[in-house]
């Protein structure tokens, strides 16, 4: 659902804000989206943190977690005003303006924006934040998830609304501000009384282990910034190098690739309490269900996806932004094959990050970062946008085999082994993408033979990966796909497994 909401809210909103704004007003308002996150990432970096330290301790330590959260939740707060503070002056004497490039024109209410989503950010996620993590042990994940689609859905409808009827930067992001904080202060009220049946308010404050939980987290924020620097921060190098209008449509075309993201994290994010769990047990056949039900996402969904999109993006993405951004197919290609990347990867993610391997993780993320921004200042000017989505591809692989290889140490140090055959399996997927998207490129007037050639390779890498896995990794798959047929068909499907069981 959040998939649907977002991909039905950019296919509506970015058409309108391109009728309604200029290219400047536009790349200003992706700029405060990017810059708040960026700015923020210690208050989230303490948020996962304390998110993985619930997990780890186990709903079977009430007490420990109630003593560990009501205390993060005042550093929480501290911590938030003190970062306000800073956006605050570094804000108001212009110096984030003179950062990114934003013309004198655009200055003022770029600014405003960015203050008043920062401070909408204090009064709301610092608070709904921590709430959601911590009652994720006790079984409460779908309520968050759910609220999440609930707020796509009522924060894109308040900004586009406002876009539509004529409001500037300003009062758009004013109107954007406000749903959200009316959407997050009825779920703080909400997961609040939870937390308290919960027994989860506790009021013992120890101030002292809560500011060093923070400064153990610091390092997770260092990671943190890198990845955000990696991912949305490309727009701040290239806007200097390749102007305002390349890295808008950079920006847009990588607007598909985000919603992959999100696909990503919409399995992977429910996963986390249970595969925390299984490796706690050291329980090897649900580890590898779990990782399996990323990689089926990866090998049935993804990858078909980002071939048809390719294949229907030449013709689709000039109407879809009205004549104003050309579309680059080597672009899209690159960018789609980071994201596959990305996904890949996901499973040894979940291990070091699950369980706060944080030195690796910096140490990942900084490689990264360096391969992805070292390649954007060697390739842009030899080869423009294209250069930065070649760069990005780049950080990825090196990020992957980094994660698999630290994975798989944790996993041998605790027993366990990395599925080195269903990991092998599934990254044909990403070949086959590659070699597809590409063909379509190449050989335009047999476009459709290539997506058909393309789509038939994936079905054959799909059936192999499926004969590798484990019983229990395939009964979870089916549960899970299950879930998304009609009740009629369920029914019959349970007869059919019964009879022949």
């Amino acid at each position: 659902m959040r998939i649907a909401v977002t991909i039905f809210s950019q296919i509506i909103a970015v058409p309108i804000y391109l009728h309604y704004w200029s290219i400047e007003t536009y790349g200003a308002w992706i700029l405060v989206q990017s810059i708040v996150s960026f700015l923020t990432i210690f208050d989230i970096a303490h948020h996962n943190y304390l998110g993985n330290e619930f997990l780890k301790t186990g709903r079977q330590n009430r007490s420990e977690i109630a003593a560990m959260f009501s205390t993060g939740m005042l550093v929480a707060f501290i911590v938030s005003i003190f970062t306000f503070t800073i956006i605050c002056i570094l804000a108001l004497s212009g110096t984030i303006s003179q950062w990114v490039g934003i013309s004198a024109a655009t200055a003022q209410p770029f600014e405003i924006a960015l203050l008043l989503t920062c401070g909408t950010w204090v009064l709301t996620i610092t608070f709904t934040g921590l709430l959601g993590r911590v009652l994720n042990p006790f079984g409460y994940f779908p309520l968050s998830a759910w609220s999440g689609v609930l707020f796509a859905i009522i924060s894109t409808a308040a900004s586009v609304a406002a876009v539509y009827f004529g409001a500037g930067l300003v009062a758009t992001t004013i109107a954007t501000c406000v749903a959200t904080f009316i959407c997050h202060s009825m779920l703080a009220v909400i997961l609040f009384r939870i937390a308290r049946q919960e027994k989860l308010i506790s009021a013992k404050f120890e101030m002292a282990r809560g500011f060093s939980r923070f400064h153990a987290s610091l390092a997770l924020g260092v990671q943190s910034g890198l990845e955000i620097l990696r991912q949305q921060g490309v727009r701040f190098i290239l806007l200097p190098l390749s102007g305002m209008g390349q890295m808008i449509a950079f920006a847009t075309m990588r607007t598909g690739a985000n919603l992959a993201l999100q696909g990503v994290g919409t399995i992977t994010a429910p996963l986390m309490p249970e595969l925390m769990a299984f490796l706690v047990n050291r329980d090897q056949p649900r580890t590898e269900s779990a990782f399996s039900v990323i990689w089926l996402m990866l090998c049935v969904v993804l990858v078909p996806a980002v071939l048809v999109v390719q294949y229907l993006a030449p013709t689709l993405f000039p109407i879809w932004t009205q004549g104003k951004i050309e579309f680059d197919p080597v672009l899209f290609a690159l960018l789609s094959l980071a994201v596959l990347v990305y996904a890949l990867a996901q499973p040894a993610i979940a291990v070091v990050n699950g369980n706060n391997l944080i030195r690796e993780q910096v140490a990942i993320s900084t490689f990264a970062t360096v391969i992805t921004v070292g390649g954007i200042y060697l390739l842009v000017p030899l080869m423009g946008v294209r250069g930065a989505a070649l760069a990005l591809l780049t950080g990825e692989v090196g990020t992957l085999l980094l994660y698999v290889h630290t994975a798989k140490k944790w996993l041998t140090g605790v027993g366990m082994r990395w599925p080195t055959s269903a990991f092998a399996t599934a990254s044909l997927s990403l070949v086959v993408a590659g070699l597809g998207m590409f063909s379509i490129i190449f050989f335009q007037s047999h476009a459709g033979l290539c997506l058909m050639l393309a789509l038939v390779a994936q079905v054959l890498v799909l059936i192999s990966y499926w004969s590798q896995l484990p019983l229990i990794a395939r009964e979870a798959a089916t549960t899970q796909a299950v879930r998304f047929l009609p009740q009629l068909l369920r029914k019959r499907l349970d007869k059919t497994v019964g009879s022949t069981s």
